[in-house]
């Protein structure tokens, strides 16, 4: 992967995050990520004492970059000229509508060539509903599509069509059913394997938690643990949980036709309290 520039489908700052974690970060030096979020709310997405955070804005300070094309291909020169590491960068399509793609273009093409002779790897999120199909063959040309498949990456053949590409990063766009009363539906997550896992990505698992509106207070506190056994298993007891409230919630809406019965009993749910109470009062019949 070193030496490279890729591409990364995402709908969102928060979808790239997650792809963050899927890449494989062992040996490297350093890990940068530029973004049009600042710090105080990436916090929330990333261990940000293991990452450098850059913030894509006009307003001055510390831990900030300009939005300048001249700017930011400097900041990259000088960060691949020493050492080695990945440099995630988010809001390529905030460039274009600023300086124009021909423009943003010709800096993906400087970077591809300058990454090219270093050890660091180079990920641009892609929101590919911001470009037309020619400007997307253009920057898969420069930028291949990496893609994940469960816990492996590949890269996107360069002679793929562009409306193949499409329903690729639309197939791995969901978005989230809802209950009548607007409130995300539980949905049962891939369970994390213990093989691999990390605080990163138990931060990933409770943010897609907390989504849903469940209360995770309760495995949030391992999050200063140093300890990856423990979390681990604190982590399973709350997986164990959800899928029970999944399940409840899934009779609820289903069931329970009195509003205010229904009401408390979603509401105990998404707080994870009353679980065994509930199952006795809905299942032990």
């Amino acid at each position: 992967m070193s030496g490279r520039i890729h591409s990364i489908p995402a709908e969102s700052t928060e979808s790239f995050v997650e792809s963050i974690d899927r890449v494989e970060t062992a040996g490297a030096q350093s890990i940068v990520f530029i973004s049009r979020y600042p710090a105080s709310r990436l916090i929330d997405l990333l261990d940000i004492s293991e990452i450098q955070c850059y913030w894509l804005t006009n307003t001055e300070g510390k831990g900030v970059l300009e939005p300048s094309l001249e700017k930011l291909n400097h900041f990259t020169e000088s960060l691949i000229a020493s050492d080695q590491g990945l440099l995630f960068i988010e809001g390529f399509e905030w460039l274009v509508s600023i300086h124009g793609f021909e423009a943003v273009h010709s800096m993906m093409r400087s970077m591809a060539e300058k990454v090219a002779m270093s050890h660091w790897s180079i990920f641009l999120s892609l929101y590919e509903s911001s470009y037309n199909r020619q400007e997307l063959t253009r920057i898969m040309r420069e930028a291949p599509l990496l893609e994940f498949k469960s816990n492996e990456m590949t890269i996107q053949n360069e002679g793929e069509e562009p409306s193949q590409i499409h329903r690729s990063i639309k197939e791995k766009t969901l978005e989230m059913d809802l209950n009548e009363d607007g409130t995300p539906k539980l949905v049962l997550l891939t369970k994390l394997p213990r093989s691999g896992f990390t605080k990163q990505i138990l931060q990933r698992r409770i943010l897609q938690w907390r989504r849903m509106g469940l209360d995770t207070s309760e495995i949030e506190a391992s999050l200063y643990s140093t300890d990856v056994e423990l979390m681990y298993s604190e982590y399973a007891l709350v997986e164990e949980k959800i899928r029970r409230a999944t399940e409840l919630e899934r009779y609820v809406v289903a069931n329970i036709n009195d509003t205010q019965e229904r009401a408390i009993a979603l509401f105990r749910i998404r707080q994870l309290t009353g679980l065994d109470q509930l199952e006795q009062q809905y299942f032990s019949e």
